[in-house]
């Protein structure tokens, strides 16, 4: 059984200091009894020094002990001699003093070991010492030893090279300890107690007597991490490079694709403006020809005395006008979403609205702010088309009131008045482009200009009562400049 190496220390102290009082007594005696006085005296400074330096809290207690029998074995063997007592006394004094300074000395050395021994063995780093010379390891922290997978016992006396194998890396590292007091750090592979390597970042430094302190950090996992992490950026590498290769090939097509479609937007733009001069011009020559129909239609029914013919020949103008407000429909239609929408304060486009009717003493009330809408730029036509159909068939109609309010995300614009209104049965027809009493086709081409930014329009009015239009505005379609 292997005895504790502190018992052994303490065992080994507990009789050096035994012996060492033994000897300074016995010394005295014989000293004293043979008539020697001048060297006995010294061998006190032995078991005081080893008893202070072993147990400095008690080493004036101590000192005091063995000074006061040093007194009596003078008292007692000296026979009252007044020199040797008055010498003795002396030596108690000086024997009480070293106790005193050394205790405290003791004291001071003692607390900064304890200091020390607490950061090395407390560390997070792992801590070991070997000899530069031999290159035996002298000392090593629990940390290291549990990073080692060792006792520190079998570590301790032992050659470097068994958790240190010779290497490129170790012999840098022992140049730059010969040459530097403090190295930097380096990554190095030790061997551990189970024969895994795992790789560490040390640091070392050198004190006076050429002893060798390192730090060690295991950094396996985080070499491992770094490890996983170059791969996957390699591979995110690759794939982002392959991805925009793709992307430039995608890129290219696109390229071409768009200059081809601008190449027929711009053939085709020339190919509307042709159309729309063609049609413009066609329209106004079928325009002034219908106008001469008109005329000689009125000189013949002047002329005419049948009342056959007459009544053919009013059917004939009827068709004509209807030929004619067809005719200026088209040029309406064609005009939806010639120019890009802009935004337009409603209250300005209803003013605007009313001077190209014919006078009525139907009073308009609006109720708007500053609200505008993003719209097309015949949007006037809209309300222009809902004004005329009040004054032409509200009947008693006398107040239009136009105001808008807010249904969560979208903005409703309201236009009703208070004329007979209009019967449930054609509340739908009367958008559709086949419906109409006089007025062409106004409440269809109003739908037609709201839709191209996605607003529509619905009568919910209730007959007898007037008529009713709401007018949804969608969501970042309408605002308020001054943010209300």
């Amino acid at each position: 059984m292997t005895v504790p190496e502190s018992f052994q220390i303490r065992v080994f102290w507990g009789v050096a200091i035994g012996i060492s009082i033994l000897i300074a007594l016995v010394s005295t005696v014989f000293s004293l009894t043979h008539g020697i006085y001048e060297v006995f005296p010294f061998l006190y400074f032995l078991p005081i020094i080893l008893f202070v330096y072993r147990y400095p809290r008690h080493g004036v207690v101590f000192s005091l002990l063995i000074s006061t029998a040093y007194l009596i074995l003078i008292y007692l063997l000296s026979h009252a001699n007044p020199m040797l007592v008055a010498v003795s006394t002396a030596w108690f004094v000086i024997f009480v003093t070293i106790g005193v300074v050394t205790s405290s000395f003791a004291e001071g050395m003692r607390a900064e070991e304890r200091k020390y021994q607490g950061i090395f063995e407390n560390s997070q780093a792992g801590i070991i010492t070997f000899d530069l010379s031999t290159k035996k390891i002298l000392d090593l922290n629990g940390k290291c030893a549990r990073m080692l997978k060792y006792e520190p016992k079998d570590l301790v006396g032992r050659d470097l090279s068994r958790v240190l194998p010779a290497s490129g890396d170790r012999d840098r590292i022992f140049q730059e300890i010969e040459t530097c007091i403090h190295t930097g750090d380096h990554e190095l592979r030790l061997v551990r107690s189970d024969e895994s390597v795992r790789e560490y970042l040390v640091s070392a430094s050198l004190s006076p007597d050429d002893i060798v302190i390192c730090s060690l950090i295991d950094i396996t996992e985080r070499k491992l991490a770094e490890k996983v992490i170059r791969k996957a950026k390699d591979e995110l590498e690759d794939r982002v490079r392959e991805r925009t290769d793709e992307l430039l090939r995608a890129n290219g097509i696109l390229k071409a694709e768009i200059q081809e479609r601008k190449r027929f937007e711009t053939a085709i733009q020339l190919a509307n403006r042709k159309l729309n001069t063609l049609s413009s011009i066609t329209r106004h020559d079928i325009l002034n020809q219908v106008t001469a129909i008109v005329m000689y239609l009125s000189l013949a029914e002047e002329i005419n005395k049948d009342p056959q013919v007459k009544e053919h020949l009013t059917k004939i103008e009827e068709i004509t006008f209807l030929i004619q407000r067809q005719i200026r429909f088209t040029r309406d239609y064609q005009n939806i979403g010639a120019t890009a929408p802009s935004w337009q304060e409603i209250s300005s486009v209803v003013g605007e609205s009313q001077k190209d009717l014919s006078s009525s003493q139907i009073r308009i009330e609006t109720d708007l702010d500053d609200l505008e809408i993003y719209a097309d730029l015949l949007l006037g036509k809209v309300f222009s088309n809902l004004i005329d159909n009040t004054i032409r068939h509200g009947g008693h109609a006398t107040l239009i009131r136009i105001s808008f309010r807010q249904e969560d995300e979208v903005l409703v614009i309201v236009y009703e008045d208070n004329g007979i209104g209009i019967p449930d049965a054609v509340k739908e027809k009367i958008f559709r482009r086949e419906f109409y009493r006089n007025t062409g086709y106004g409440l269809f081409l109003s739908q037609e200009i709201l839709g191209i930014t996605g607003a529509t329009m619905k009568e919910t009015g209730t007959p007898g009562m007037g008529a009713r239009f709401e007018i949804r505005i969608p969501k970042g379609m309408f605002r308020f400049p001054d943010g209300e």
